[in-house]
């Protein structure tokens, strides 16, 4: 009881902080919001589970970013190992700037374990109580919780998973297992009672994840074109809030030197939705909010301006400006068009082989039922 006293008192405080902490544009409180957090096992027998996470989490955001209206999404991320590893767990909460997330997924490598059970219950106790929830109707949160080996029921430190289980009930979060492998068949009843205790989804799959990849002949101009995207980003207001957005275009091109020409491609296709958006170009994105007439050029402060900006004559600034505004539409255009006939390529060649049981789609018809259970209706691409 004093466990979960503490638990609680803990948790109260965490659904809707970090309200001020992601440092995101203005969402409309009408829109539905999506919170997805992934609490992935990292030991060493899942690195095909971590390198189909790298290749896929932007195709299942994509996917459930497919409403009407479209919705804000945010994303979570936890990796656990066990007591004697590296780490025990690595937490990163809940936000809409999935490149951030993104960037912590790329650095991450299937590492450590070997004595079977795992540290599931700090794992899932931190998902439940350390992520962040947002406060309000219209919302579905969930968790998915992924690995091939059971908790350690033996940790006398640990907030046991029925408690955990008992404050995602009472903080309206839904919590779906996935057992990979046929390896520690033990996991199998725990996976089971956790989702059965809030409601949710158990599925067994495959050790290594298997999902298919489907390169196309336009990923290379994909690429370029949504690198020069991101590459224009120009970010305006005080110091403090430059440095936070000009931190997040740092992540953003580093992606292109460490992920997959799919994932690049996969990321434009969700970058170019409503919920996209507010990933690619954050706060106070100059170009942008000249182009959406959010702001005028006039009404922003001398020392709030790009440093690039304020090197350029005061009598020329519109001028480049209007340049670049030119230079970004078109850009955006062309990659909304290489993007479309993308998928339907996808889509021609998934037509060719659709009997194959895929870690994304499993997790995408899980998300569309329960979040349909919540009133937010997500438009079934296939």
């Amino acid at each position: 009881m004093k466990k979960y006293f503490i638990a609680l008192l803990l948790s109260l405080p965490l659904i809707g902080v970090l309200k001020s902490q992601d440092q995101n544009i203005e969402v409309n409180n009408d829109a539905p919001v999506i919170e997805l957090v992934f609490c992935l096992d990292a030991t060493g027998s899942m690195s095909g589970l971590i390198n189909t996470a790298k290749e896929k989490i932007w195709d299942i955001v994509s996917v459930t970013s497919q409403c009407n209206p479209e919705p804000v999404i945010r994303l979570g991320i936890i990796f656990y190992r066990d007591l004697q590893d590296e780490f025990v767990t690595k937490t990163y909460p809940l936000t809409t700037n999935i490149d951030s997330i993104y960037s912590e997924l790329l650095s991450i490598e299937a590492q450590g374990g070997g004595d079977h059970p795992e540290s599931v219950n700090q794992a899932l106790n931190e998902a439940v109580t350390k992520m962040g929830w947002k406060e309000g109707e219209n919302i579905y949160r969930t968790i998915f919780l992924v690995g091939d080996c059971p908790p350690h029921m033996d940790y006398k430190q640990d907030i046991k998973y029925p408690t955990s289980c008992k404050l995602a009930n009472e903080n309206g979060i839904v919590i779906n297992t996935i057992k990979l492998g046929v390896q520690c068949s033990d996991a199998i009843h725990h996976f089971k009672k956790i989702a059965k205790l809030t409601n949710g989804k158990y599925k067994q799959l495959g050790q290594n994840a298997d999902d298919v990849i489907i390169e196309t002949p336009l990923d290379d101009s994909i690429y370029y074109f949504s690198n020069k995207i991101d590459v224009s980003k120009l970010y305006y207001g005080s110091s403090k809030e430059q440095k936070l957005m000009n931190k997040k275009k740092e992540n953003a091109l580093s992606i292109y030197n460490n992920s997959s020409l799919n994932s690049v491609a996969s990321r434009a296709k969700f970058n170019l939705s409503k919920s996209g958006n507010r990933n690619l170009f954050g706060k106070k994105e100059l170009i942008e909010d000249l182009i959406s007439n959010k702001i005028k050029l006039e009404n922003i402060n001398e020392n709030e301006l790009p440093d690039e900006i304020k090197t350029i004559n005061k009598n020329e600034r519109e001028k480049y400006l209007k340049l670049l505004q030119k230079q970004r539409a078109e850009n955006i255009s062309k990659l909304k068009e290489l993007t479309i006939k993308r998928e339907q390529f996808i889509s021609n060649k998934m037509k060719q082989d659709s009997t194959r049981t895929l870690f994304s789609e499993e997790i995408f018809d899980i998300i569309k039922d329960q979040a349909a259970n919540k009133g937010v209706k997500i438009i079934d691409e296939k």
